[in-house]
């Protein structure tokens, strides 16, 4: 009978010490992002000033600034926080497929648009604090309303990416010009 007892306790224990083991290990998987001292927005610090375009270098092999990026894909950002009020970023559509992705500063995507949110050829939006949008919105004419896409950030500070897909490698100074005319200016809130 002891000898069954035992290998009950140990089947027991066995499963104990492997959910407490699962446990552990989503926490950590959880809780790593949350305390990481080198997120996103670091990472891009070094390479230029806030509201700056400036244009990734072309994905290699050796090039892991961002992961999984595209060597097919220019990519270009500009980083902000909104603490100094909100910016409008534009981009002009060309002839290759474009997107922009707005990100917390962890890297977390909250926004995005491609080129067929392009209007007159230039994709354009307004990225606000919820305080700020509120505040543009009340100063709305109800008569001729705001056209702005306006987009709340759950941060103050993140960044905008923008890419562009080239077709063939010889296309690809073309997608890098395109990427290049990203723009992340100020925008005046009405008093």
């Amino acid at each position: 009978m002891r000898g069954r007892f035992a290998v009950g306790e140990a089947a027991a224990y066995v499963a104990a010490t492997a959910i407490l083991a699962a446990l552990v290990h989503l926490i950590v998987v959880l809780v790593v992002p949350l305390v990481a001292t080198r997120d996103a927005f670091t990472r891009l610090e070094p390479l230029g000033a806030l509201n700056e375009t400036i244009l990734l270098p072309r994905a290699g092999p050796a090039a892991r600034l961002l992961p999984y990026v595209d060597p097919a894909v220019a990519m270009s950002f500009c980083r902000y926080d909104l603490t100094r009020g909100p910016i409008r970023v534009t981009a002009p559509s060309g002839r290759a497929f474009a997107s922009i992705s707005f990100h917390t500063r962890r890297g977390l995507v909250f926004y995005a648009l491609t080129d067929k949110a392009a209007t007159h050829g230039v994709i354009d939006a307004v990225l606000a604090t919820p305080e700020d949008v509120r505040a543009l919105a009340a100063h709305d004419d109800e008569e001729d309303p705001s056209r702005d896409l306006r987009i709340a950030a759950p941060a103050p500070q993140g960044y905008v990416a923008m890419r562009v897909f080239s077709e063939l490698p010889s296309l690809y100074p073309e997608a890098e010009a395109e990427a290049k005319r990203l723009a992340c200016k100020p925008e005046l809130v009405p008093p």
